[in-house]
């Protein structure tokens, strides 16, 4: 099916199921545990995901396991990063990845919730910060190439610009289709929701 199919199945759905299957949907990479965390942005123009997020969204997303951090909030749009919180600290754990941060002026010893706070407050300052990347899980060499705006050649253009292990990347940007398939297709068939979110789980356990 296509994109504008799937997107018209969500329109059909009511409040509670629009916001549900459309966290689902956000997040699935995170589910699977293919990636650390995802960030959303909820606008009230667009079936009032904003308030639908305060009053729907939170809940649901503390009942499937997951945690999240509002990154910044404005008159009209929330920015959300929604995280698997002991996926997301092994990520900020690796040795590269915490020294590149702590270069950023994050703590040597801090919790991860701490460095949340820290990307909480710069992303205030900076709009959104190139740090961000590592929280998504992108490569780390991707992120400083991409932030140096050198003359690097991108070698691929995904889910995130790659200028360096190519072969890497492309099975990673195949593992994500893959997960973002069989969720538009779960959607489809009926399967919404918490028993959505199993079903990732159960079909996606080998990556985790």
């Amino acid at each position: 099916m296509t994109c504008l199919e799937f997107y018209n199945k969500l329109e059909s759905m009511n409040g509670e199921e629009y916001i549900k299957n459309f966290l689902v949907y956000s997040t699935s990479l995170v589910i699977a545990k293919v990636k650390p965390a995802a960030t959303i942005t909820f606008k009230k123009y667009n079936r009032d995901l904003y308030s639908n997020w305060g009053s729907m969204g939170k809940a649901f997303i503390q009942s499937i396991g997951l945690d999240f951090i509002e990154l910044r909030e404005s008159d009209d749009s929330i920015v959300v990063l929604i995280y698997n919180q002991s996926l997301l600290e092994k990520y900020i754990g690796k040795e590269e990845n915490k020294e590149f941060l702590i270069g950023l002026g994050y703590s040597e010893n801090g919790t991860i919730v701490e460095y949340l706070n820290v990307l909480k407050n710069r992303y205030k300052e900076f709009n959104c910060p190139h740090e961000l990347g590592i929280f998504l899980g992108i490569p780390i060499n991707d992120v400083k190439d991409f932030m140096n705006c050198n003359d690097k050649k991108c070698l691929l253009c995904g889910y995130w610009k790659v200028y360096n292990d190519c072969i890497s990347a492309q099975r990673i940007f195949q593992s994500y289709d893959q997960v973002k398939e069989y969720t538009v297709n779960s959607i489809f068939k009926g399967i919404e929701g918490s028993t959505l979110v199993q079903s990732i789980e159960n079909n996606f356990s080998f990556y985790g």
